[in-house]
């Protein structure tokens, strides 16, 4: 007769046999869980992560995870994407530098030749949470070129997608500008803008739909000495304005233009004072050059968030008869129905950070000020104005009120600087 033990004792000894799952391979282990916490890592780093396994790779690489993590990381500014120029003794460059201004990477010559079959120069027009609106055109002979190609591309997937724009009736030029934001969709748009004669046309291309539309058409439009290849979106619509602060938006909605108002700039305002129009923190910005004879009530002392400037230190200064001016930033309240002035930047502060560029003369330092970018987001360094010198990039935190140097570009003197915001994104094209 065959012995056998007793239930109860057999399973106890399985019990003992069997290895606890721990933790850490519980959570890895479960696809959902794994999926939300690579959601949460920096883009490159979650493509690197693709190596780990085929199960990684599957889970990094489906459509959802790129909306997912786009939608968790929508605005995380990085550094900035400059192209550099130097007249006559370089070609044009891509540097990028990050927002601390501790990093500068040389950006391989090969990072725009992402389209092998369409050789040619290619240039940045435009950067839009993460990905960029590129042009080329290939010449193939002194007087002739080629028609120009239009692409949209991801720098960090190396994903990008062709655009052929609709042509006008008679009218020549394309004027194009990318519209994304994935806190709120994962699709992207294009406007194709012609103005011609007095005659607007607006096609809107939708990466969902893959097709352009046509949107809008006004005949006897008066574009108010507008640049119309400088739009700005914010709130739901692309927005443009002139250096006199007269502007205008295009609703992609309702798909229709609606006046906009003007910032309280002075009677005595000049063309020339206007230093920058953009959007960050959900905010559209206005920027350029007032004194305080202009528009004494624009500059709140609550607003004044400049470097202490003692007595000594201005009598010193071989720019303080700028007198009273100041870096402005007017920002658009969100029902877009007036500006108010948040920051003001004394000149003299620059002047005195940067003595070099004074060269002995006021006018030289203020004439010499271009703001390359303005940045209002919630992080370490608080609200940012990047500001293009002779011979620097460098940046001001109205919240530390410090300056930092981001770049130089000695010993050359002869140089021009286009600098792009640089995010990364898993964001699909």
């Amino acid at each position: 007769m065959t012995s056998s033990s007793p239930s109860h004792l057999q399973v106890s000894f399985n019990s003992a046999t069997r290895k606890k799952s721990s933790p850490v391979d519980v959570v890895f282990g479960n696809d959902d869980f794994l999926s939300e916490i690579l959601s949460h890592l920096p883009a490159k780093t979650v493509l690197k992560l693709k190596l780990i396994s085929k199960k990684w790779l599957s889970i990094i690489s489906h459509p959802s995870f790129a909306i997912r993590h786009s939608y968790l990381n929508p605005h995380t500014i990085s550094g900035f994407l400059l192209n550099v120029s130097y007249h006559f003794k370089k070609p044009s460059s891509y540097r990028f530098v990050s927002i601390d201004g501790k990093s500068v990477v040389h950006v391989s010559p090969d990072f725009l030749l992402f389209d092998p079959d369409k050789p040619g120069s290619t240039y940045v027009s435009q950067s839009c949470n993460g990905l960029l609106l590129c042009s080329r055109r290939t010449r193939f002979s002194a007087e002739r070129t080629k028609p120009t190609h239009y692409y949209v591309f991801n720098p960090t997937t190396r994903q990008f997608v062709v655009l052929t724009p609709p042509s006008g009736d008679g009218i020549r030029s394309n004027r194009l500008q990318l519209v994304f934001d994935p806190s709120k969709s994962p699709h992207y748009k294009v406007l194709c803008i012609h103005y011609f004669k007095s005659l607007l046309e607006i096609h809107v291309y939708s990466s969902e739909t893959r097709i352009w539309k046509l949107s809008l058409k006004q005949e006897n439009f008066d574009s108010l000495c507008v640049n119309l290849n400088n739009g700005v979106s914010w709130n739901g619509a692309i927005h443009w304005i002139s250096p006199t602060g007269k502007g205008f938006c295009f609703l992609l909605d309702e798909q229709r233009l609606q006046s906009m108002p003007s910032p309280p700039l002075p009677d005595s305002w000049e063309a020339n004072s206007f230093r920058y129009f953009g959007e960050s923190g959900g905010k559209l910005h206005f920027i350029g050059l007032l004194t305080r004879e202009q528009k004494p009530d624009t500059i709140a002392m609550d607003a004044n968030v400049s470097p202490e400037l003692s007595a000594d230190k201005l009598t010193g200064s071989s720019s303080s008869n700028i007198g009273s001016r100041y870096v402005v930033v007017y920002a658009m309240e969100r029902g877009c129905s007036k500006w108010f002035v948040k920051y003001h930047l004394d000149v003299n502060a620059i002047a005195m950070a940067y003595p070099e560029i004074s060269d002995g003369s006021p006018c030289f330092v203020i004439g010499s000020i271009f703001v390359s970018s303005f940045i209002d987001e919630n992080n370490e360094e608080g609200p940012l104005l990047v500001i293009n010198m002779p011979g620097e990039i460098i940046s001001y935190s109205f919240k530390h009120r410090t300056f930092k140097n981001l770049f130089s570009f000695h010993p050359y003197k002869h140089y021009s600087c286009h600098a792009l915001r640089f995010t990364e994104t898993l964001s699909l094209v």
